[in-house]
This record gives structure tokens, C-alpha cells and sequence, in this order.
């Protein structure tokens, strides 16, 4: 009875790694700049706790000229039961690229220092960069 028990957890530990390995699939160079390039998107997540975590929205307008401009808010409920609230502006550039064999995007903020994001589609074709963090299309991007 025990060693079927272990059996079975090792088969399906074994299936759970095999289908997340198969759900992430790195896009190409050429699809990611397809999905991004004059594109408004929304990307939310939380940090912390369910209750007293901090909610991010991130709208974010890529530009066709390698500029991006990024409007962010956050909303974090306090214990007394208030509302905190930021909101905050980021311009820099943009590129999709490869690193390490894996394609995403490079950004870099004008007072800030380059960063890079892998990117994965999932089964659906949707986009992801992990499984917290919401990507929405919500348009073209407005630009100068």
C-alpha cells in the first residue's frame, strides 16, 4: 500500500512538471515584437498578502520607435481598513531580444538601469511572464 502511495506521487509529480514544461513555451523574436509593438497592454499583480497586499496596475504604451511610457498605480489597504494609493509615471526604451536563449523583453527606464523580462506563451496562446501577473491588450498604444 505505502510503495503504490509513492508510486502514484511520483507519477504524478511526474505528469505536473511535464504539462507546466509543456505550457511554457518561449515565443519567437519575431512574435513577441508582433505582440508588443504599438501596443497597449495592462499588466496587473499582487505583492504580499491576499488582505493587506499591494494590488499593481501597469498600463503600458510600446511605442513602434522604441519608446515606452508606463503609468502605474498601486492600492494597498491598510489595517485600519483604509485605501493607500500611488500612482507614478516611467518612460525609457524598449527592444525584444534574447537572453540566454530565451527571448523577452529589454527595457530600460530613463533614471533607471536595463532589465529583462522572459516571456512564455501558454496553451491558450496567451502571454506570460509568470503565473501572478496578468497581460491584457487593451488597444493601441498612444504616442508622440
Amino acid at each position: 500500500m505505502k510503495k503504490q502511495l509513492i508510486v502514484s506521487l511520483v507519477l504524478f509529480i511526474g505528469f505536473v512538471s511535464i504539462t507546466q514544461l509543456q505550457a511554457q513555451v518561449n515565443p519567437s523574436i519575431k512574435k513577441l515584437e508582433q505582440y508588443f509593438n504599438n501596443q497597449q497592454l495592462l499588466i496587473t499583480y499582487r505583492q504580499g498578502e491576499v488582505v493587506y497586499g499591494t494590488y499593481y496596475f501597469l498600463e503600458v504604451h510600446y511605442c513602434p520607435n522604441g519608446y515606452y511610457g508606463l503609468y502605474g498605480r498601486s492600492v494597498k489597504e491598510t489595517v485600519l481598513g483604509n485605501e493607500q494609493r500611488s500612482n507614478w509615471r516611467e518612460y525609457g526604451t524598449w527592444q525584444i531580444t534574447s537572453q540566454g536563449g530565451v527571448n523577452g523583453i529589454s527595457y530600460k527606464p530613463m533614471n533607471g538601469v536595463p532589465k529583462f523580462v522572459p516571456l512564455y506563451t501558454d496553451r491558450n496562446g496567451g502571454l506570460f511572464i509568470s503565473s501572478d501577473i496578468s497581460i491584457q491588450k487593451k488597444g493601441r498604444a498612444i504616442c508622440r
